[in-house]
């Protein structure tokens, strides 16, 4: 959201950052006013949850939907409250200073505390709402199983027959999850429809962009008609200022050609610390490839390996390294498949090698199977012969690379703020959904 809010900036618009307390450098950094969400809702994705295994109380050693169902209850739900009131707070903040301008709402997906305002609670109404998507679509379809189960979609008769049923047991299961958002909803003055809490994200915005390309996402016959897609996630250089290419750089990346080594990158992302997961087992699987230069980035600045790892002779391992920077000189890049990893490898053309089972993560792997870009392991904890059979798959099979390429292709021909510019501008001339 701070690389939209950023572009949208460069191009004119006025903006007011509401968020936890922890992003306000980074959101006045760009000529954002910043508003705080305080109480509940105020935790920064460095210093809490994302950091924190047994964050929320109860989380630890829950998988899959039971993860999803928890998380939903304990950080967003509980979220709303707060959320509504911090952007009721800008909102009265914004009419004050400029009461004849017309506002507009922008959130990620997953803000509930924006349903409220849809949903009858008290407070000033915004001129139009705007919800991004930013991890892969969560709605409710016959066309494809519910999300959480990593399944591929099935659009035959027989295949929608089993979604229904599927869809209706999910309903279920997230039942308290549904009990948490009425209630949360109920709390702030909003009045909930009857509407699954997914599914409702989707539909009460003005319009729903989607930060994807159409070619790595679902198709469904029953999708609402705010959805738009918008390419991708907007670049930015932040991340790489500071950053420096290691000593090894241009005899591995940049003389790849030369020396005749294919390049295969491992990150588990910003959260996934235990090694054993996917860095150990790809140093045993690859240590004996004379063929192969395998670099690893442990995901955040300052980590490191535990103490005596022993790295192999064909192997660089970096606390850092921007996705932006390697990505475009990588053949495979193994991953635990978290949605923003995914998105930064289809706008580099890299195929992908996905392992992961908790969060988004199943899903964005079952995306890149389905889009036939990736090898999907459907495991957290891939084997060394899983991970050396499907670096062979991908490196010796030249269909991945051809589609990613494709799909780079089709994002380049997107211009993703232009998407949320041009729904904004639909928005201020008062044009309906038909």
């Amino acid at each position: 959201m701070l690389a939209i809010a950023e572009q949208l900036i460069s191009r004119g618009y006025e903006l007011c950052f509401v968020s936890g307390s922890g992003y306000r450098q980074q959101a006045e950094s760009i000529g954002a006013v910043f508003v705080p969400v305080e109480g509940y809702g105020d935790f920064y994705d460095l210093t809490s949850w994302d950091l924190d295994a047994n964050w929320p109380e109860g989380k630890n050693h829950l998988e899959g939907p039971a993860c999803f169902n928890h998380d939903l209850i304990h950080i967003f739900c509980k979220s709303l409250p707060s959320q509504h009131e911090a952007i009721q707070r800008a909102l009265t903040m914004i009419k004050t200073e400029h009461p004849q301008r017309p506002v507009f709402i922008m959130t990620e997906s997953l803000n509930f505390g924006a349903m409220a305002i849809r949903l009858g609670a008290p407070g000033i109404q915004p001129d139009g709402f705007i919800a991004i998507g930013l991890n892969p679509i969560l709605l409710t379809s016959l066309d494809h199983s519910p999300f959480g189960s990593g399944m591929l979609p099935d659009r035959t008769e027989e295949g929608r027959e089993k979604n229904k049923i599927a869809n209706a047991a999910q309903k279920d299961f997230f039942e308290p999850s549904q009990t948490a958002y009425t209630e949360a909803l109920r709390s702030v003055g909003a009045e909930p429809k009857d509407i699954f809490l997914l599914d409702s994200l989707y539909s009460l915005p003005d319009r729903f962009i989607q930060m994807c390309v159409p070619s790595v996402e679902y198709q469904r016959s029953d999708a609402p008609n705010t959805l738009r897609f918008a390419g991708g996630y907007p670049t930015t250089n932040r991340t790489s200022i500071n950053w420096k290419k290691p000593a090894w750089w241009d005899r591995v990346i940049i003389n790849k050609a030369t020396n005749g080594k294919k390049v295969v990158f491992v990150c588990q992302g910003t959260v996934a610390m235990d090694f054993t997961q996917l860095v150990f087992p790809t140093m045993a699987a690859l240590a004996s490839r004379p063929d192969i230069s395998v670099v690893i980035a442990l995901g955040r600045p300052g980590i490191t390996l535990p103490s005596g790892a022993e790295i192999p002779a064909n192997c660089q391992v970096e606390d850092f390294i921007p996705y932006d920077a390697i990505l475009p000189h990588v053949d495979a890049f193994i991953t635990t498949g978290g949605y923003g990893s995914f998105q930064r490898a289809l706008n580099n053309g890299t195929p992908l090698i996905m392992a992961g089972t908790t969060e988004e993560k199943p899903e964005s792997a079952a995306r890149a199977e389905w889009a036939g870009v990736a090898v999907n392991l459907r495991t957290a904890y891939p084997s060394s012969q899983q991970l050396t059979d499907a670096v062979d798959e991908v490196l010796g099979n030249e269909k991945y690379r051809t589609r990613a390429l494709q799909i780079k292709a089709e994002i380049a021909g997107y211009d993703p703020v232009g998407v949320i510019i041009q729904s904004i501008g639909e928005l201020v001339e008062g044009r309906t959904l038909v």
